[in-house]
């Protein structure tokens, strides 16, 4: 089924003194109808096995599904092999410690082409993810669904057509959209409907229908420059896109069912909420 969620705390959980923790997380999701969570390990995957298996109980408890973020400084197109071990490693330890919290997504950054060109760069990548791939299977965490997202910046891999493509590497993975990283790096590209047909067709080029439809979804609208991502807004901003309706008609049309996740800044549940909502209208307004 389709799921709603925030990423992170939001302004209303981190200043309400009845929510102490991220313990305390999936009693929030639950009060505002919402069924998904996703963790960051943006710094590094610092939780202890104890704490994950609390949190993951109380998550368990209410129903809601949590998945995580992998550390933000992953780089599988950087040249150094040291550099690729230690991104291998970032991703093994958060899969770890995603089935300690009783998750099955973690999205992951696919990299930087650093000083190099994006094709030289994508050599390396593409051999990288491939050989990520072959580990997951070696060490049994081939039943999670690993995310490569696309990215806002320019200068970063990670277009639409980059992740269809290391997607179709193997089915561990599942693409992580990025709807405002999309709609930054093409510069207000997302407007209607077509416009969001046109990114999820391109996957259905590359995989079968089933990752497409369940695809990890991130949505938030960004400011952006000529360079592409600048910084995350809210909901409330009526400057840079993307607008969420012309999406949630598609997923309706489309019969999609993606876990998807507000990264707005600080208003990651009210935008959820937001989102949820446009989403049965539309639903509603196929079934007429």
């Amino acid at each position: 089924m389709i799921k709603f969620g925030p990423s992170g705390s939001d302004e209303v959980f981190a200043s309400s003194p009845q929510y102490k923790g991220t313990v305390d997380m999936p009693l929030y999701v639950k009060s505002l109808g919402l069924d998904c969570f996703e963790y960051s390990f943006g710094k590094g995957v610092r939780m202890s096995a104890e704490t994950a298996v609390n949190i993951g109980s109380a998550f368990a408890k209410e129903g809601i599904e949590i998945s995580v973020h992998a550390p933000y400084f992953i780089n599988f197109a950087n040249p150094d092999p040291a550099k690729i071990d230690n991104s291998f490693g970032y991703v093994v330890s958060s899969l770890e410690a995603l089935k300690a919290l009783g998750g099955n997504r973690c999205v992951f950054h696919p990299g930087s082409p650093l000083s190099r060109t994006r094709e030289e760069a994508w050599v390396d990548l593409e051999r990288n993810v491939a050989r990520l791939a072959e580990i997951l299977h070696e060490q049994g965490l081939d039943d999670m669904r690993v995310c490569p997202e696309t990215m806002g910046k320019l200068n970063q891999m990670g277009t639409v057509e980059d992740i269809a493509k290391l997607c179709a590497l193997d089915k561990v993975f599942t693409p992580c959209v990025d709807f405002g990283h999309v709609n930054a790096r093409e510069q207000g590209s997302l407007k209607t409907a077509d416009d969001f047909k046109r990114v999820i067709d391109t996957f259905a080029k590359y995989i079968e229908w089933e990752r497409v439809s369940s695809m990890h979804v991130h949505f938030s609208k960004i400011e952006y420059t000529a360079k592409g991502e600048k910084c995350h807004l809210t909901f409330d901003d009526t400057v840079f896109g993307p607008e969420f309706e012309p999406l949630a008609d598609v997923l309706a049309e489309y019969e999609m069912e993606p876990y998807i996740v507000s990264e707005s800044a600080g208003t990651q549940g009210r935008d959820a909420v937001y989102m949820r909502d446009a989403y049965l209208k539309a639903v509603q307004n196929r079934l007429g």
